[in-house]
């Protein structure tokens, strides 16, 4: 791992109390949802309900949950003890390159992190209901894309907006517009909205322009982040 920013902030985010804090809520939250979606007795299946409605119920939770607390992180709103953010490393002695790559890789990694930790309680949902798990591993690529664009935008405020108050901002009336305007759509396109994009790849519809739009809108807000930082003059 020849990156440094990468190195400190996987490192920082390792050894962080509010970084666990996040992550116990994380769980404890699916595991709540998990418990109150139960049928009464385990063996007898209400074949009148969706057999996959806990397991969506708990992915559209968890998309949510992931996607803010990747972006909050990747914008400072929600400060990693020891962790830098991009403008204060621009004064150091590292490339814009460097700093961008290694900031967009550690919210990628700790994405990826966070929805392993969630499997267990998710396979445990879809065995409960007898639904198939088949597809999980397609929507978990769906939820990282999705979650890192937010994230990536988030690194783009962190440096673009000079003041706190404008960051946490823009980055409300980004999360409003991903997961509540995008629903006033019409139903066609209502794939941007991503729980209902992950709804459709739990259902076997899986929304392929849902993830190439994602990760082609991370892509964009990392190269705008990477020339946004040539105002410090960073090499």
């Amino acid at each position: 791992m020849s990156n440094a920013v990468l190195r400190g902030d996987l490192r920082a985010r390792g050894s962080s109390r509010k970084v666990l804090a996040m992550e116990l809520l994380y769980l404890g939250i699916l595991a709540l949802l998990m418990l109150l979606g139960l049928p009464p007795e385990l063996n007898q299946i209400d074949p009148s309900r969706n057999p996959v409605g806990l397991g969506m119920a708990l992915l559209g939770v968890q998309v949510v949950l992931v996607t803010y607390f990747a972006s909050a992180c990747a914008l400072q709103e929600i400060a990693v003890e020891g962790e830098r953010p991009a403008i204060d490393l621009a004064f150091g002695p590292f490339s814009r390159r460097t700093i961008v790559v290694g900031k967009s890789l550690a919210s990628l990694a700790t994405i990826v992190y966070w929805l392993l930790l969630g499997v267990p309680l998710l396979v445990l949902a879809f065995g409960i209901r007898q639904a198939p798990i088949a597809g999980l591993a397609a929507v978990f690529v769906l939820v990282v894309a999705q979650a890192w664009a937010v994230a990536q935008i988030g690194l783009l405020y962190s440096i673009v907006c000079e003041s706190e108050f404008a960051r946490t901002l823009a980055h409300w009336a980004t999360l409003v517009l991903v997961f509540l305007a995008t629903l006033a759509l019409p139903a066609e396109v209502q794939w941007t909205n991503p729980v209902v994009a992950v709804t459709w790849a739990v259902a076997g519809t899986f929304p392929v322009q849902a993830a190439a739009c994602y990760a082609a809108l991370g892509l964009v807000c990392t190269g705008l982040a990477h020339v946004a930082l040539r105002r410090f003059g960073v090499a």
